[in-house]
């Protein structure tokens, strides 16, 4: 199977072609956060153990969002290159990325050991759960660059369009992680070591299985024209420096805002009536698995966007954005329809109270297609970040996670009081009004790009017809 070309004129079928399997893939990797979960509920008495996991990917998460946003302003600039047909830029970015790639992994690393303590010491939990948390990131930190640089070359086999190699990448991380974690578990039983960090050393096996077969089959297929290598030093090839940090910064910025305004909005939750949270929660165990299925989609958009910008083809950047985000919101609204309907049935399941579990389903009946437009404003958003657009990606991140996320929640909370069905239509707000204001947004970035780049065609006909002249006076 060969790679798929992203800058193809054809756009609706490259999309097509790659966004089917990694939707797929997407739900490996879905379940593939339960798998330490589900082996270690089977094979040991541990308690609280859902609680450990949260708050050990929220101290991961939280460190990753302070470092990882240099990182990702790279992968922007070598998906231009890429487009452009720019090789030797875009091998040079790749490799200097993967140089970014271990002295983040080794700042994170050695952060979390040492920091991890102070991180889960804000958590009201049980100290029992606390001491697994750090039984489990104390052997996660030490193998944390198989786990980062695992992260970082799938980004690459994504950019290339190699489907066939990301789906034997995917899968081999997936069955190696089934098969090791309770392989773990049993003998580290017999040796004497804690179940969790025979999880964790589980969990960092599979990274380096699923490496080394990707290290293997991008070299045998040639995936890229060019070798990787690994690169530390900021070289005069590459001359927008200073652009590049402060795409970085913004990346850094919309990363940690995230999970800022996802814990804010949690704790505005918690002053509106019992079962709000409740609520919330029954919602999102729904919507987070196809939020994660659909972002193996979307998330395609920053390389397409990306190396179409660097090739000037603006036709086919609105072409893709406009269509990922229609059959996004088509994908994301067919199956809250079912969601809405259900709901009545399983609700009982999480909420005991019969007055709060119906406050709940009439929760999930307003927020549910609202929530569908909320996915279909993702790819606008990722194509102002695969465009560059450092002060874009600012304005839209304190949009989205504060303007929007926050604002309705207080407005509404302080002027009418803790209902929650209030609560349901301040969410509701807040999803409509993100996707009018990314979307506002690429519109007018649309434009703005139309100008300049048609300004540049301009003055290079130009140019190349005052070179043909002289050319000619010359042979005169």
């Amino acid at each position: 199977m060969t790679n798929i070309d992203f800058t193809a004129d054809d756009v609706r079928k490259s999309l097509f072609r790659f966004s089917v399997p990694m939707m797929l893939f997407s739900i490996l990797d879905y379940i593939g956060m339960f798998i330490a979960l589900g082996w270690l509920l089977t094979l040991t008495d541990l308690q609280q153990l859902p609680a450990t996991f949260r708050i050990a990917v929220a101290s991961v998460s939280l460190l990753e969002a302070l470092f990882s946003g240099l990182l990702s302003a790279i992968y922007v600039y070598a998906n231009q290159a890429f487009g452009k047909k720019d090789f030797p830029l875009s091998n040079y970015l790749l490799n200097f990325g993967f140089g970014v790639t271990v002295l983040i992994a080794l700042v994170i690393a050695v952060t979390g050991r040492f920091c991890t303590q102070y991180l889960i010491s804000a958590f009201g939990v049980d100290p029992l759960v606390k001491q697994q948390v750090l039984s489990y990131l104390n052997v996660y930190w030490f193998g944390y660059l198989f786990v980062i640089v695992h992260l970082y070359v799938g980004l690459l086999a994504r950019m290339a369009g190699a489907v066939w190699v990301i789906r034997r990448f995917k899968i081999v991380t997936f069955g190696t992680s089934v098969l090791l974690c309770p392989t773990f578990i049993h003998f580290g039983a017999q040796l004497g070591v804690e179940p969790l960090q025979a999880a964790a050393a589980a969990l960092i096996a599979a990274r380096v299985a699923g490496l080394l077969v990707l290290r293997h089959d991008m070299v045998q297929r040639k995936v890229f024209p060019f070798r990787l290598g690994i690169d530390f030093v900021p070289r005069k090839l590459f001359t927008r420096w200073a652009e590049l940090v402060k795409l970085g910064g913004a990346e850094t910025l919309n990363s940690f805002s995230l999970s800022l305004s996802f814990y804010l909005l949690y704790l505005l939750f918690s002053f509106y009536e019992p079962g709000t949270l409740e609520a919330v929660t029954v919602t999102q165990y729904v919507t987070g698995f196809f939020q994660t299925v659909l972002m193996g989609a979307i998330g395609t958009i920053i390389p397409f966007t990306a190396q179409n910008a660097g090739g000037r083809k603006l036709a086919n950047i609105g072409t893709g954005v406009r269509w990922m985000a229609s059959r996004t919101f088509i994908l994301a609204a067919l199956p809250m329809i079912p969601f809405i309907l259900l709901a009545p049935y399983f609700i009982h399941f999480f909420v005991s109270d019969p007055d709060i579990a119906a406050r709940a389903i009439s929760y999930v009946r307003i927020t549910s297609i609202p929530w569908a437009v909320l996915m279909a404003s993702f790819p606008f958003l990722f194509a102002i970040i695969g465009l560059g657009d450092t002060r874009g990606t600012l304005l839209l991140t304190i949009w989205s996670m504060y303007l929007c996320n926050l604002v309705p929640v207080i407005v509404i909370r302080m002027a009418f009081g803790g209902s929650l069905t209030l609560a349901a239509y301040a969410e509701s707000v807040s999803h409509v009004a993100i996707f009018v204001g990314f979307y506002l947004y690429y519109l007018r970035k649309e434009k703005q790009l139309a100008r300049e780049w048609n300004a540049e065609q301009a003055a290079e006909l130009k140019a190349q017809g005052t070179d043909g002249k002289l050319a000619a006076s010359g042979a005169l």
